[in-house]
């Protein structure tokens, strides 16, 4: 009799340790309190909330229609710490996130999805005509969870049958769900890294039109599990700009900056593993720009982090940067060339987290060769005998006319790219020149203004619209000042001229960007 005694007795011990941390959400979280009242939480699951995992962002989507339509009670204040809960378990990996990490901050991304052949075709037709497919793969779901994303829609939007009428939409989405139920499944609830980004950090960024820049951060602990971020850092034209703000971490990867730089409020989105930080910063109209850095922690190791330009021509001397953390003082001897007739004419010094080289490339062909200063590797360059052309990215801009307070004209911004011929097509992208940008008009029907109207394009490559979203009476059939022209960059190397084209399109505001 006392083996069964003792088997329960250890089973009900075992119940009461494990149940606890088998939990997402204790009893007393945010989550268990604003969600149960309409989840009903099953075997200590809260359903529907622990069947899916995606970012943040799409979080904030999520908690805010329960909010605005089923009387979620979200007092001020209240929607961080319960995003950064939901995070906790119910977010997606460093890997699952770098999929989709252009819809992180909200603005106006100029990533081109395209379909491939087979099932993702079919979410483009299925899904893709109101959402973007990054919104889609933002998500991983249980099978039965994907299931009832049909009944969902026709809930919100009955209309969804007749907008698709050229389509059986009920039996065709159900096939794309199952699809996504089997590529975007659900898994298991993330077990969130043990990562804090307090420190001192080294910032190496670059921002098209503007060119790199380098600085340092600081981010210190603050209130409620967040953070207070403060630095500056310096374009290499040597304007520089300071800022601050505060920051949150969710997931223990997805880190998010609300900062002030010089004045203008602006967005950062970064991943944090491996000790990194890497993302994008977003300045909003009217001080549209928008740029990527990568953040290292200044731990008191000498490394070479980043060396810039990426390439050198055959018969020009070149500024080589080299930037990392506390660098060596060096001479010219000091410097290693692997392969290519490359000459390191001076090395100089700009503290501890730079090394400026002049080097002379003489050669034929493409080649590559590998840098080291003191036996700190720097990285390899591509040797090339000329720039055989150069290429506008992105190919197709979309820029949005100004929709009022809340909805701020959306700008794009331009870059040319340089390129050297492969001898078997394999092309090689260079890098970024310092191009002069111009619109031209694009004549697509007869009597074609729309350069009237479009405004101007800053010679750095930086357009935003000028107009808002509201006709104009002097123009034929009062048409908004919308449209599509042409993109130019001309760049000059030594006697060699470059052209290259795009296209920019000029649409009306994203005026329900949830659905995105």
């Amino acid at each position: 009799m006392l083996r069964p005694l003792l088997f329960f007795a250890v089973l009900i011990v075992s119940i009461a340790i494990i149940s606890p941390n088998a939990m997402a959400f204790s009893k007393k979280s945010l989550v268990w309190e604003k969600c149960t009242g309409c989840h009903v939480p099953v075997g200590g699951k809260i359903s529907r909330v622990e069947e899916l995992r995606t970012t943040p962002e799409e979080w904030v989507v999520i908690v805010d229609r329960m909010a605005r339509l089923h009387g979620m009670d979200l007092e001020s204040g209240e929607m961080n710490p319960l995003i950064k809960e939901l995070s906790a378990t119910q977010g997606l990996t460093v890997e699952e996130a770098e999929q989709v990490k252009y819809l992180d901050l909200y603005n106006n991304p100029q990533n081109v999805e395209t379909p491939q052949a087979g099932a993702p075709e079919k979410l483009f037709v299925t899904c893709v005509r109101c959402h973007s497919a990054g919104k889609i793969l933002s998500y991983r779901m249980t099978e039965s969870a994907w299931a009832k994303i049909r009944d969902f829609h026709l809930y919100m939007t009955p209309t969804v049958i007749g907008q698709m009428r050229e389509m059986k939409w009920i039996p065709e989405a159900d096939a794309v769900l199952a699809q996504l139920a089997k590529s975007q499944p659900y898994g298991k609830a993330l077990k969130a890294p043990k990562n804090s980004p307090a420190g001192a950090w080294l910032i190496l960024g670059y921002e098209p039109g503007k060119g790199n820049y380098r600085g340092t951060a600081t981010i210190k602990n603050a209130a409620h599990g967040d953070y207070d971020v403060a630095g500056s850092w310096q374009y290499a034209d040597g304007y520089s700009e300071s800022f601050f703000g505060d920051a949150s971490l969710y997931g223990g990867s997805a880190f998010r900056i609300n900062t002030q730089h010089n004045g203008s409020t602006t967005l950062g989105a970064f991943s944090f593993a491996d000790g990194v930080l890497r993302g994008q910063y977003s300045f909003p109209a009217p001080n549209f720009r928008t740029s990527t850095s990568t953040w290292y922690q200044l731990n008191g190791k000498a490394q070479v982090l980043k060396m810039s330009p990426s390439y050198l021509v055959s018969g020009e001397t070149t500024t080589l940067m080299l930037e990392g953390t506390k660098l060596p003082k060096i001479t010219v001897a000091d410097v290693s060339v692997s392969g290519g007739a490359l000459k390191v004419i001076s090395a100089k010094q700009q503290g501890a987290n730079a090394i400026e080289l002049q080097v002379l490339y003489r050669g034929k062909g493409s080649a590559k060769t590998r840098i080291s200063v003191k036996g700190l590797a720097a990285g390899s360059l591509n040797l090339v005998s000329q720039v055989d052309y150069i290429a506008i990215t992105p190919e197709l801009g979309r820029a949005r006319v100004d929709g009022g307070q809340h909805f701020p004209a959306e700008g794009v911004q331009f870059d040319a790219i340089a390129y050297s011929k492969g001898s078997k097509g394999d092309d090689i992208a260079l890098g970024p020149v310092a191009a002069k940008f111009s619109l031209s008009e694009l004549v697509t029907r007869p009597g074609d203004d729309d350069l009237v109207w479009l405004g101007e394009i800053g010679a750095a490559g930086t357009y935003l619209p000028t107009s808002d979203y509201g006709p104009i009476e002097v123009r034929e059939f009062h048409a908004e000042g919308i449209g599509l022209v042409k993109v130019v960059a001309e760049y000059k190397r030594g006697d060699r001229s470059y052209a290259a084209e795009a296209r920019l399109v000029v649409t009306e505001p994203d005026y329900i960007p949830r659905i995105k």
